[in-house]
């Protein structure tokens, strides 16, 4: 019985701990290095079983700190012992045969997992990249504008003073949808709130309206979908209704 879970740790820890958290628990929250998912204990408030993707370790800081591997994980949250744990994860991603062919069909499986969690961090930095450059544009396209109508380098009323009057409205109206500064259409960033909808998804929406008429960044119909799904489902969603996010960015 101990060969079966040495031989299994390498191949699951190749699949990573916030993945197989995913696939058996509910989606974590990444704060920084480190994924938070509630404790399946019931005694906290917000999210505080630690994922540690780096060793493949959990710690639920809100029950004793109980602490394990991937395999301890599953067996935390499904309430089963390991051994039934171990099984369970060995039969959803194909590890379960020794055979050459499944194991490599596992392997496969495994790799374009990574392949696709890779392409969507890869996404979600070139997101936030472009939103930080084009806000810098555009904070220097209002210094522009600002001080062609300030020093009056135009005639007031002119075509060029209503040119840079016109720009520089347009220019603080993307600034203020990209720096969230209207508090009233963005009150809740979090991507999750306890008792009331998120606003964070009705904001990447104009975010992503403002980077794409830029041309700094243009999401895919996917990522536009699912983020429209979400926006939908916190529009919806009662007070104290768990979350279903979607949307990692």
């Amino acid at each position: 019985m101990k060969s079966d879970f040495k031989l299994a740790i390498p191949d699951l820890n190749r699949i990573g701990i916030v993945r197989v958290s995913k696939d058996f628990y509910t989606e974590p929250k990444r704060k920084g290095t480190v994924f938070f998912v509630r404790s399946p204990a019931g005694t906290d408030r917000t999210a505080s079983l630690a994922l540690f993707p780096n060793s493949n370790r959990f710690t639920d800081f809100s029950n004793a700190n109980y602490s394990g591997d991937i395999i301890g994980f599953v067996a935390y949250v499904k309430g089963c012992n390991q051994w039934q744990a171990l099984k369970e994860l060995q039969a959803y991603y194909g590890l379960t045969d020794s055979r050459e062919q499944d194991r490599q069909e596992a392997q496969r499986r495994i790799l374009l997992q990574q392949q696709e969690e890779r392409r969507k961090e890869e996404r979600r930095q070139a997101f936030y990249r472009a939103l930080w450059e084009q806000i810098d544009d555009l904070k220097r396209w209002a210094v522009i504008y600002s001080t062609a109508i300030e020093k009056e380098l135009f005639e007031p009323f002119s075509d060029e003073w209503c040119y840079c009057l016109n720009e520089k409205q347009k220019v603080e109206y993307r600034l203020d949808i990209l720096c969230a500064a209207d508090c009233r259409e963005y009150m809740r960033l979090k991507p999750f709130h306890e008792d009331l909808p998120s606003d964070r998804y009705k904001w990447l929406l104009d975010c992503l309206a403002v980077l794409a008429e830029g041309g700094a960044f243009t999401a895919t119909e996917e990522e536009l979908k699912k983020i429209k799904a979400q926006a939908v489902f916190e529009v919806q969603r009662k007070p104290g209704v768990e979350r279903r996010c979607i949307v990692e960015w």
